[in-house]
């Protein structure tokens, strides 16, 4: 079948992407993968991180919180609970605020990613009444996740513990497995995609939402540069993957990209059926 959006498909090419849920996992600063391996870190690929003043109401949203933890020293170690829970595969080893060192987390990666279960838990992202936040690097290619987990106390965000598991273990294991083959491997990927998908976008020019279908020969066109190797995800409260939907939403830091792929289980097997951008 052939869905054409007609008139729209110029604009759509202009528009598409261009670029490119949670489990509390023997390095204290384990990051391998990243774009900046934290083993690697110096003071001169941090510079200006301290210059960075966490906003006056950080203690609101996490995401205003993280920005100063991820960009601020001082600020960073202040909201650590020393001696700090260090788990791998269970086993405890806490980490000192003498041995602590400083974590930039995904400040240094061009985009991130985050995966929610419906497009109700994306507005937990903006939801001051959250006091419990999961942040997951997935090493897809060594099938190992590691959490840093934030809960609120006393009304400060604070690092209370570092988890390391097996990617087996997360409860989000059965999309990340799915989504480390659809990420690299075209054939399965053309295979896992809704005939037809929607698609769904805005001309800025006209101020106008477009939303459409597009066959799924027509993906190739649209397709965003997927992340793949290490991927992050943001889980905030206690979420429920119980749900046959995955929203994966990759974003830059600067806010000038933004992309949401919808994935829905279908007869066992999970199908792309939305891309919007």
């Amino acid at each position: 079948m052939k869905c054409i959006i007609g008139i729209f498909a110029a604009l759509l090419l202009v528009t598409a992407c261009n670029g490119n849920k949670c489990e509390p996992s023997p390095e204290a600063n384990e990051t391998a993968e990243e774009p900046v391996p934290l083993d690697t870190v110096t003071t001169d690929t941090l510079a200006g991180s301290e210059d960075v003043e966490p906003p006056v109401a950080a203690d609101g949203l996490f995401d205003d919180f993280v920005y100063g933890f991820m960009k601020n020293r001082k600020f960073q170690t202040e909201r650590i609970k020393f001696p700090l829970t260090n788990r791998t595969d269970g086993q405890n080893r806490p980490i000192t605020r003498k041995e602590w060192t400083f974590d930039p987390l995904y400040a240094k990666n061009d985009t991130y990613t985050m995966i929610f279960n419906s497009e109700k838990a994306m507005s937990s992202e903006k939801d001051t009444a959250v006091n419990h936040v999961i942040v997951e690097w997935i090493h897809l290619d060594r099938k190992r996740v590691k959490q840093y987990v934030f809960n609120k106390e006393r009304g400060k965000w604070m690092l209370t513990a570092l988890e390391r598991h097996a990617l087996e273990k997360n409860r989000n294991s059965d999309f990340y497995t799915f989504y480390r083959h659809f990420a690299t491997d075209t054939e399965y990927q053309q295979r896992h995609i809704r005939n037809p998908f929607t698609f769904k976008t805005y001309d800025y020019d006209n101020f106008q939402q477009i939303e459409g279908l597009l066959d799924v020969d027509q993906w190739p066109d649209y397709r965003p540069d997927l992340p793949h190797g290490t991927i992050t995800n943001i889980c905030y409260g206690h979420s429920d993957t119980g749900s046959d939907t995955r929203i994966l939403i990759i974003s830059s830091l600067s806010g000038g990209m933004n992309c949401n792929l919808t994935f829905r289980k279908d007869s066992g097997e999970w199908m792309l059926v939305k891309m919007e951008n």
